[in-house]
């Protein structure tokens, strides 16, 4: 009785904060939600000079999608370096800890440094280029951590085969290793895009303005994003929140999207290999 009584409690402590999150989430959507009002689909097709968000999808589209091209590929070969290649030792354990130092630094400070590096030292000025390295600075922690987790998690017996079998550590790696650990990295770079999402300050110093016309026809050229666009309507110009809420729920629905392809992406690679499932 007393072993049941004690699983029941165990079983609340654990559901209790799962329901929580749940419900502030749901909480949120329903506010988002409200934001249908507000919308129209013609709008997602309006330039802003006409009143609609067509620029400020595509423009956070391309940050997030320029972030990504910047961050996955560092981050997926920096963590197979410190998984697979690296001695461990003084210097591995300094790289760690600059990953975690850089994982846990404020936005705002890595928006100042990607304004005073890149756009000033390098001469990028406020445009797309210099906003996809401020933003891969804050998604490389993520992916390199939970590429590092996907790849650890395959099981020895997969490399140790290939490699008896005459495979090269570098043959194993690309052939077992990553094929294998591919949905954890999927969902670390998927976490690195939630992340960066909804950045304003690291955006704000570095590749934004309020109104451009038309889409940016190089990376050198600045770029209007969701998020940049409500925090000047409601900081800057003072808007109350409710007026905004149609920008806001596009973002939401923008990285829902991001979510479902990479649901998609790790639902093939686990039918591929059943011993994932």
């Amino acid at each position: 009785m007393a072993g049941k009584i004690s699983e029941k409690v165990f079983f609340a402590i654990l559901g209790v904060p799962t329901i929580i999150c749940l419900a502030v989430f749901l909480w949120i959507t329903s506010i988002l939600l409200s934001g249908i009002g507000t919308l129209r689909l013609d709008l997602l097709t309006t330039s802003v000079l006409k009143g609609g968000f067509f620029e400020m999808i595509v423009g956070t589209a391309y940050l997030l999608l320029g972030a990504t091209g910047v961050a996955g590929p560092i981050g997926v070969f920096a963590a197979i370096y410190l998984t697979e290649y690296a001695r461990h030792g003084r210097l591995t354990r300094i790289i760690d800890q600059a990953i975690n130092n850089l994982a846990g630094m404020p936005s705002i400070i890595i928006g100042l440094f990607g304004y005073t590096f890149f756009c000033r030292q390098l001469g990028l000025g406020i445009s797309l280029a210099a906003g996809w390295l401020t933003l891969a600075l804050m998604m490389l922690p993520i992916v390199i951590r939970g590429t590092e987790e996907a790849i650890k998690m395959v099981p020895n017996t997969f490399k140790e085969a290939a490699l008896a079998l005459g495979a090269s550590k570098w043959e194993t790696t690309k052939s077992i290793t990553l094929p294998s650990a591919a949905p954890g990295i999927i969902t670390s770079v998927l976490l690195g895009i939630a992340r960066v999402a909804g950045e304003t300050a690291a955006i704000l110093f570095t590749a934004c303005v309020l109104v451009t016309r038309g889409l940016p026809k190089s990376p050198f050229e600045p770029v209007m994003a969701l998020a940049f666009n409500l925090f000047v309507k409601i900081v800057a110009l003072g808007e109350p929140p409710e007026k905004v809420f149609g920008i806001a729920l596009i973002l939401f629905l923008l990285v829902i999207s991001f979510a479902a392809v990479g649901i998609a992406l790790r639902i093939y690679y686990r039918r591929k290999q059943p011993w994932l499932r």
